[in-house]
């Protein structure tokens, strides 16, 4: 992959966290690597119908990847103290593992697994949860930010890697490996209806900035450029 980021003639990729963890790792220039960011789709609006889960839920959209966090999340969702009727939605299907964690916290009534979440209906899926809960340890952009605030859907993530970047000051964010810290702004955007207020405008207005045509616009001119003026970093006889 060094090699390979080497011979390119450019690097697209999709914040300038990663943008710098490319220069410093592959020790490319760093004028050789373009941020053409992410986009939300215009299909996750605040309009349209809910997914039908019959109780009120926070929403995990992740998969059972360890860097998703989601042990910390069930334990700090046993600690938050919400209303009983109040559930935890994971995308996807449960594991063994998440599975006895859920039961060593004794919230196993109160975790649903929505298993696999057609395209079409994930917009659904997040206008119907009280908030979403991100509190990742890594992510290169985070799109699941964007598509909540585009479905008006309140928003807690972790305050490190590309997720405050892309989040800006639209989401409540947290330190992911605080498992106090996390149990506590669950309750908050729960229960603070003036925050969950303004953490939906500021997160439709954030969802604004990501269009997927200016990733479009930015590969293209970035592909022209390369036409007209061939990379001058690129190896020679590699």
């Amino acid at each position: 992959m060094k090699r390979a980021c080497r011979r390119a003639a450019s690097i697209f990729t999709i914040s300038e966290f990663t943008r710098s963890q490319i220069v410093e790792w592959s020790g490319v220039p760093r004028e050789k690597v373009y941020n053409v960011s992410c986009g939300v789709d215009p299909t996750y609006r605040p309009e349209g119908g809910s997914y039908g889960l019959p109780f009120p839920y926070l929403l995990c959209v992740t998969n059972r990847k360890r860097h998703k966090n989601e042990f910390r999340v069930v334990e700090a969702f046993a600690r938050s103290r919400l209303a009983a009727e109040i559930r935890l939605v994971f995308t996807g299907n449960r594991t063994a593992d998440l599975a006895e964690c859920i039961e060593r916290q004794r919230v196993t009534s109160r975790v649903h697994f929505a298993g696999v979440v057609p395209e079409v209906k994930l917009p659904s899926l997040y206008r119907g949860a009280q908030a979403l809960i991100f509190p990742s340890l890594y992510e290169g952009f985070g799109l699941p930010l964007v598509e909540a605030m585009a479905c008006g859907t309140p928003v807690l993530t972790s305050n490190i890697t590309a997720m405050p970047e892309t989040a800006g000051d639209a989401a409540l964010i947290v330190d992911p490996t605080s498992v106090e810290e996390i149990a506590t702004a669950m309750g908050k955007i729960v229960s603070d209806t003036p925050l969950r207020q303004r953490l939906r405008e500021k997160g439709l207005a954030r969802a604004a900035r990501f269009p997927w045509t200016n990733t479009v616009a930015g590969v293209h001119q970035v592909l022209a450029r390369n036409v007209t003026q061939p990379c001058q970093f690129a190896e020679r006889g590699a």
